[in-house]
């Protein structure tokens, strides 16, 4: 006679990571096959744990004796398949040396007059006309992204392709960013001959934004990872020397590719 018996010390639990194990005593077959595929029909793929959802990751048999077996059934977290992938972030921020101010507030004179703005902005304005300026805390959206590839994908090639690809920017709309926004900083991961591979994609976010300001000069385009810079001229302003911003240069300083051929997903 078969039999199938729970034994006392099973459904054991952890809740970091969520798991829950099955044990059971087989006895009455010698057939490995037959107790396992019993095993499987009297067990959940999906059991509901004091910890969420939890699905079956094996039927483990141990033999104990002629025709009896120990069968162990665990439950974990579901597995990411391949295609599947997740994502992290980080919004602490960046911080850049500004040159000119967004609006100038005010200039208090020792003599008592002079010019309201001098130098239309420039901050920490030197002798030399060279400027200091400030270093401000601006918006910075980093993004990890852990994405499952099936096996084969991630060959040599690609990692030295992925290497490549750093360093450039979106030429696509690409993980909801319009083109120029997203720059890809590189990846990480490993591979073997039987195995999916999980790969890290690491991303900086800068937005493409219109009608800047720097100091007096207004309507300033630029996507997010141009570089804006500002030239400045020394001159005289109502008898004082003033250091002022003459105009805005914006420059392409990586060249933008297509990420979902370059990345193999999109």
């Amino acid at each position: 006679m078969f039999t199938f018996q729970e034994y006392p010390d099973s459904r054991q639990v952890t809740a970091i990571p969520p798991s829950m194990t099955l044990k059971y005593k087989a006895a009455g077959e010698q057939n490995e096959s037959i107790v396992a595929a019993y095993a499987e029909a009297m067990t959940g793929a999906i059991f509901a744990s004091p910890f969420g959802l939890l699905y079956r990751q094996d039927i483990k048999l141990t033999p104990d004796g002629a025709s009896q077996y120990w069968v162990e059934i665990p439950y974990a977290q579901k597995k990411k398949n391949a295609g599947e992938w997740t994502f992290t972030f980080d919004t602490t921020g960046a911080t850049i040396k500004i040159k000119c101010g967004k609006q100038h507030i005010q200039t208090v004179w020792a003599s008592g007059s002079g010019p309201a703005d001098p130098h239309a902005g420039a901050i920490g304005v030197k002798p030399d006309g060279d400027c200091d300026g400030a270093d401000i805390s601006i918006p910075c959206l980093k993004i990890n992204v852990q994405f499952r590839h099936p096996i084969g994908v991630i060959t040599m090639a690609q990692a030295k392709a992925l290497a490549a690809a750093t360093g450039h920017t979106n030429q696509n709309p690409y993980l909801s960013h319009q083109p120029g926004e997203l720059l890809f900083l590189g990846a990480t991961g490993q591979d073997g001959t039987n195995t999916e591979t999980e790969v890290a994609y690491q991303f900086a976010s800068s937005a493409n934004v219109t009608g800047l300001s720097f100091g007096s000069i207004a309507g300033v385009n630029k996507k997010g990872w141009e570089f804006a810079w500002v030239e400045f001229k020394p001159g005289i302003d109502t008898g004082h020397p003033a250091t002022k911003p003459i105009a805005v240069h914006i420059e392409r300083v990586y060249d933008p590719i297509d990420f979902a051929t370059a990345l193999g997903w999109s």
